[in-house]
């Protein structure tokens, strides 16, 4: 192996000489059957490394002695031929003139290249986020603008006016003159039911249509608080023999789904039937205040010491000893 200068080596390199640049669509008639472009041989065929195709898509191909170099490689030679027709001799004086022609690979311009093109990327991109964020305010501010007019209208008649005035103030605002007070709804005494669903009719303050729906398992918790809350437990119940101590017979048909409470701790004559889990429920609350009455008067005596809690009146005239009790 012999080794040889660089200017040496690349002259035995024949520059070609006239070189033009095909245009990447080749307009030429294509061939009926794969054949090189230039020769027409059909040996060791390759396609164009520059991506020349014909108008229909398929690659120029051409044989290994016609195969043309590609851009880079053709840019390549012409400076190196320009660099040694000047006397340029050294590797680094050809080396220097691929540099200044800038076809020579500098990984540090490449790096420079793609963090301009990261930073503007990331400029474009927070650009375009704080864009988004003031379409969005934007319509979060519109959406707040017709959620107060919408509230202004609720529960009014369609033949019902409202000033300009309100609807400003609503608009530009968000307020309206009943924001701070709840809608308030009186209830028709009719509830439709259909498919799981409770339908409360009511009517507004105004005398429009307004119907509260409760689903699923909210209509029974819905029932427990308002009857909680409007039950009278004392009352007396309409079902004839209902709370009392009678020693009825369990298996009499009459009592079925009745129940037989005692609770205990209470002063009372037993155990009493009742007809109803909610009628069971109502004595239950009745004996717990009872038993609450009872804790209440046994820590009253425990404070008072365990003296008898009356008052000694004396008859007129009669001295008081401030310690009777």
């Amino acid at each position: 192996m012999r080794v040889v200068p660089v200017s040496e080596a690349l002259a035995s390199v024949p520059a070609p000489a006239n070189v033009t640049v095909s245009p990447l669509l080749e307009r030429a008639t294509e061939p009926s059957s794969p054949e090189c472009f230039t020769c027409g041989s059909g040996d060791g065929l390759r396609p164009c490394q520059d991506g020349r195709r014909y108008s229909s898509g398929d690659p120029v191909l051409y044989c290994p002695g016609c195969l043309p170099p590609t851009s880079s490689v053709r840019a390549a030679t012409g400076v190196i031929a320009a660099a040694m027709a000047a006397g340029s001799a050294t590797a680094r004086e050809i080396a220097q003139a691929e540099a200044d022609a800038g076809i020579l690979f500098d990984p540090q311009r490449a790096q420079d290249i793609a963090d301009a093109a990261s930073e503007q990327a990331h400029a474009e991109a927070h650009a375009a986020i704080a864009e988004r964020g003031r379409q969005l305010a934007a319509l979060a501010g519109t959406r707040r603008q017709l959620d107060a007019v919408l509230r202004l209208c609720e529960g009014r008649p369609a033949t019902h006016l409202v000033s300009v005035a309100e609807v400003m103030l609503a608009a530009e605002r968000a307020l309206t003159p009943y924001g701070a007070v709840p809608m308030t709804l009186a209830w028709t005494g009719q509830v439709d039911v259909e498919g799981g669903a409770a339908a409360v009719r009511c009517t507004s303050a105004y005398g429009s249509r307004a119907d509260v729906i409760v689903r699923g398992d909210a209509r029974t918790a819905l029932a427990d608080l308002v009857g909680a809350t409007v039950r009278a437990v004392n009352a007396a119940c309409a079902t004839d023999g209902c709370g009392t101590p009678d020693d009825y017979d369990a298996s009499d048909p009459a009592l079925f789904g009745w129940v037989r409470l005692e609770v205990a701790g209470v002063e009372d004559v037993g155990a009493r039937w009742y007809c109803t889990p909610q009628c069971v429920s109502d004595a239950l609350a009745r004996a717990g205040a009872e038993l609450a009455e009872a804790d209440r008067a046994a820590a009253v005596d425990a404070a008072d010491g365990g003296r008898p809690s009356y008052v000694v009146v004396p008859a007129a005239g009669d001295a008081v000893d401030g310690s009777q009790r």
